[in-house]
């Protein structure tokens, strides 16, 4: 079985970002007074490696996309926690998120999507697998009103859903004396963009470049600076000259803002997957040749996997009832995570075979999550 997957979404160039659809918020019952919910913008730090017993130091790190979250005053986030291991090319794998009970009366829900597959595409040194390796990502919540300018611009150029306190978290990122935010302003003449295909991108990642200029009289920006980067010095350096070939209307304007952000085009594919034989009972009763499905589900990417182009796969066992409903469904290997195998499952399960005398069992089958070609995750902008 093959899946090949469009992707579902398309982002919009410049300050527009992306939209990301985020979990909804269930809001815990109370005692008293109706109390007003309270939003938080989300970051994730990130936690000390440890693999049998020993610290692992990354040499690539990938931070998950902020988030955007509501509670109740008195909410407490709760670790996300995950085992994996290392392989020989310093890339994590078998990746698991470890599910723990909250002691917490209020938790803040939070959408934690991008956690995984951000830390995917880290990378660790190359030479030496590691097993038992653990790590956590600890989510911290600020109001608005007192987030650090570096999320807030981080958050505002990543993928998120725009909200109704936008526009306050767009004032924060500009001078308080700032002419250049009202509705309809500054009127663009020319938008120039970096040429993005020539902007390097290791797979899973991205960058993004916050400039800050100012506007003559004639319409040209002056005093151009680099407000806000994640490091990548050539995507900064081709953003800043985009925005001095740039032109808007002939009015001075001070104050101004824009962003571009670049994601890897290339897919992350699957590491090296073992022979589906070796899964196979010596006592299977199934065939060998190619299953001729009477009925798959669409195939879908786990969350956040997708979007980051991370490819993957899974080796499922099951068995099937003669009248072709599938049963005993079971995940025997799933690479770089272990939500690939989830969804696989699930998959499987919602399968039919047609109807036989004797149905089968010990049944082996390969899932493949790829990412159809010539397809991008989102508009650079």
């Amino acid at each position: 079985m093959k899946g090949i997957l469009a992707l579902p979404w398309i982002g919009a160039a410049g300050l527009a970002g992306a939209a990301l659809a985020q979990n909804g918020i269930p809001v815990a019952p109370h005692a008293g007074p109706p109390v007003s919910s309270t939003g938080f913008v989300v970051d994730f730090e990130v936690g000390q490696v440890s693999c049998d017993g020993g610290v692992a130091v990354p040499v690539r790190v990938e931070r998950p996309f902020p988030v955007w979250a509501e509670g109740m005053p008195g909410s407490r986030t709760q670790p996300i926690e995950m085992a994996f291991r290392i392989d020989a090319e310093g890339r994590p794998l078998s990746i698991v998120r470890q599910q723990r009970p909250s002691a917490a009366v209020r938790v803040l829900y939070i959408s934690s999507e991008d956690v995984l597959p951000a830390f995917a595409a880290w990378r660790f040194a190359a030479g030496q697998a590691r097993t038992g390796c653990r790590m956590r990502f600890d989510p911290v919540a600020a109001p608005i009103a007192t987030a650090s300018p570096t999320l807030l611009r981080r958050y505002y150029v990543s993928p998120h859903q725009r909200r109704p306190q936008e526009r306050q978290l767009f004032a924060r990122l500009h001078p308080a004396d700032t002419n250049c935010i009202e509705a309809g302003v500054p009127q663009v003449r020319l938008r120039a963009y970096p040429a993005f295909e020539d902007i390097p991108q290791p797979s899973g990642t991205w960058s993004y470049s916050m400039t800050g200029f100012d506007i003559d009289a004639s319409g040209k920006p002056v005093r151009v600076q680099l407000t806000e980067s994640n490091g990548n010095a050539v995507l900064d350096r081709e953003a800043l000259a985009a925005i001095r070939r740039s032109r808007f209307a002939p009015e001075a304007r001070h104050g101004c803002t824009y962003p571009y952000y670049r994601y890897s085009t290339t897919a992350m594919t699957g590491p090296a997957m073992p022979p589906k034989a070796s899964f196979k009972a010596a006592d299977a009763r199934c065939p060998d040749e190619t299953i001729d499905w009477a009925f798959l589900p669409p195939l879908r990417f786990p969350q956040g996997f997708e979007r980051r182009r991370i490819e993957g796969w899974a080796i499922v066992g099951y068995d099937v009832a003669p009248w072709g409903v599938t049963g005993n469904v079971r995940v025997l290997a799933a690479e770089p995570a272990a939500a690939f195998g989830e969804q696989a499952q699930r998959v499987i399960q919602q399968a039919r075979q047609p109807a036989s005398s004797t149905g089968a069992s010990g049944c082996v089958d390969v899932v493949r999550f790829v990412i159809a070609e010539g397809r991008g995750p989102i508009n650079e902008g």
